[in-house]
């Protein structure tokens, strides 16, 4: 399509040579019929087949991006959990969102323009050289001063997409962050410090596009200098041409005409330089995404698939350090526990208690030791196998902006009945408030679960491990977060769950902790005590004891009166 509109287009200035030359100087009334009739065939085939090469391209850049979107998507969700810690959510849906579309254009627009512009300069320029080959050379020597101009600006240009780009994640990261923290906001007046803060990160975005439209705009009177001075050399040697017989009027305006084409495609492609670094940049940050490693689901030997836990989970000698962080996390963790025990993990804030459960479902890896699985270790099993034999509840319950219905289904791999979705809320303690709901299950909860209070996403959060029916229970701070009532609901329904399940409990609740086979007390990182409720309360001055005096504000009189929830 390119070539012929090219093609086309490099007709027009022999035309009107043969219009002046042949109609009006040799007064020629055949041709006077033709010609017109040629121009208007000429300028409808470059307008037809320009709106096909521009439809084709746009709907081949729309699905080719899409491509490329759901490929960035898709490699974000397989990346290792670590590997968000390390750059922003609004970042990163920045690349998802504005890079691909800062590529979209330069996929669609700047390529139309590559292949239009270049053709067209190429029968421009076979067209000067059929109506004059020596004017042609003549003028073509200034077309090498366009290249330095355009090499420097273009690099300049690409520096500054770039960071306009990184301007933007910065804009979309605050947003997102805001959105999020909303009542965090407003419950400490903070609205003001935010719309500041907002308003220095959009200052600086937009200081950046300046920055980008300044080396857009820089392009342009370079080449309109460069080609005046091109068809003024080309008019100072045809124009003494013609004084001196040596050069029909004709052959003259249409030379002129020819360059003067000449220089508009030739500058287009010098323009187009703006957006095609803006492509590259974005491209760039593509990339850095699709270069990140996957998380390994399977190991590449020896991958076994995870059963249900029969003899013990295991932690030998495990030490962790997050990535960029200056100390260890957790140093020599070692513990054995037996399947189907209840087993509770205590310590002040920061000690590894969280961090430590997060390695079993290899959320995250240890840098030393190993997890055996029934005397296996985990690094080589199936890790979808393993996650699926793993239920986690914690303090922040996930709900998706969905049904109940759809909620609770998420993640399931098999169809689940009514009944048994009924069941499954009825164990947890969820289905009397999900009934006393006008769309009972196909009530939307709002985003994050806005429209439920905290003891209502938590029992459907323990409804969905009921109906994933899960080997092995992870409770986080599962009921911390809770007043009495709900978090009585909540226990009655886990001591159900727990049933025939090994469970591990990060807890504070005295009345979670006592009934715990054993009870390791974590501080800085490692195992500091270990025993069950009764065997640590009587090492006076132990670090379990302290943990209780401070954690739950009980002296010691009174945690020898506290009694179990009731019945």
């Amino acid at each position: 399509m390119a070539f012929i509109s090219g093609g086309v287009s490099s007709g027009v200035p022999v035309l009107l040579r043969e219009l002046i030359d042949k109609v009006f100087a040799q007064k020629n009334p055949h041709l006077l019929f033709i010609l017109p009739l040629s121009f208007f065939v000429l300028f409808s085939v470059k307008g037809f087949t320009g709106f096909l090469q521009a439809f084709l391209l746009k709907k081949a850049a729309l699905f080719m991006i899409s491509d490329v979107r759901q490929s960035l998507f898709a490699h974000l969700i397989r990346m290792p959990l670590a590997s968000f810690g390390r750059e922003g959510t609004g970042h990163l849906m920045s690349r998802v969102t504005n890079d691909t579309y800062i590529l979209q254009g330069g996929v669609a627009e700047i390529i139309r323009d590559l292949l239009r512009n270049s053709f067209t300069a190429i029968g421009m320029l076979g067209a000067l050289l059929y109506i004059d080959y020596k004017l042609t050379i003549f003028v073509l020597m200034a077309v090498p001063l366009t290249i330095i101009p355009i090499r420097k600006i273009g690099k300049k240009l690409r520096t500054v997409s770039r960071k306009t780009q990184e301007s933007y994640g910065d804009v979309n990261q605050h947003l997102s962050e805001t959105l999020s923290a909303i009542r965090l906001i407003k419950s400490v007046g903070a609205e003001e410090r935010e719309i500041r803060q907002f308003a220095e990160y959009s200052d600086t975005y937009a200081h950046s596009q300046f920055r980008s439209a300044k080396y857009e705009n820089l392009l342009s009177p370079i080449m309109e200098s460069i080609g005046a001075l091109g068809i003024g050399m080309a008019v100072w040697l045809g124009g003494y041409s013609v004084i001196h017989g040596h050069l029909t009027l004709g052959t003259l305006v249409g030379f002129l005409t020819a360059a003067q084409m000449l220089y508009q495609p030739i500058k287009g492609l010098a323009n187009s330089q703006s957006g095609i670094q803006q492509s590259l940049a974005a491209a760039e940050r593509i990339a850095e995404v699709l270069d990140r490693p996957l998380e390994v689901l399977k190991a590449p030997e020896s991958t076994w698939i995870v059963e249900r836990l029969s003899q013990s989970i295991e932690f030998r000698n495990i030490s962790f350090r997050y990535p960029m962080a200056s100390s260890t996390t957790l140093e020599n963790i070692s513990m054995r526990i037996p399947a189907g025990d209840f087993v509770a993990i205590v310590g002040p804030s920061g000690s590894g208690k969280s961090t430590l459960v997060n390695l079993l479902p290899l959320f995250y890896r240890p840098v030393e030791g190993e997890i055996l699985w029934d005397g296996k270790s985990i690094l080589g099993a199936d890790v979808r196998s393993l996650r699926n034999a793993i239920g986690m509840v914690t303090q922040d319950v996930i709900l998706m902006n969905q049904t109940i219905r759809e909620n609770l289904l998420y993640g399931l791999d098999r169809s689940v009945s009514q009944a048994e979705l009924e069941q499954a809320t009825d164990v947890a303690n969820a289905l009397g408030f999900i009934s006393a709901l006008p769309e009972g299950f196909d009530t939307r909860v709002g985003e994050k679960g806005i429209f439920l209070s905290g003891g209502e996403r938590q029992r459907l959060a323990l409804a969905r491990v009921v109906l994933r029916d899960p080997t092995l229970l992870i409770l986080d701070e599962a009921t911390s977060a809770l007043d009495t009532e709900s978090e009585y609901a909540i226990q009655k329904a886990l001591e159900v769950i727990m049933k025939n399940r090994t469970t591990l409990v990060i807890a504070h609740r005295l009345s979670t902790i006592r009934n715990a086979r054993r009870v390791y007390v974590l501080d800085k990182g490692r195992i500091v005590e270990s025993g069950t409720h009764e065997e640590l309360m009587r090492t006076d001055g132990g670090r379990y004891q302290k943990f209780l005096n401070l954690s739950l504000g009980l002296e010691p009189e009174a945690r020898e009166n506290d009694r179990p929830l009731p019945e």
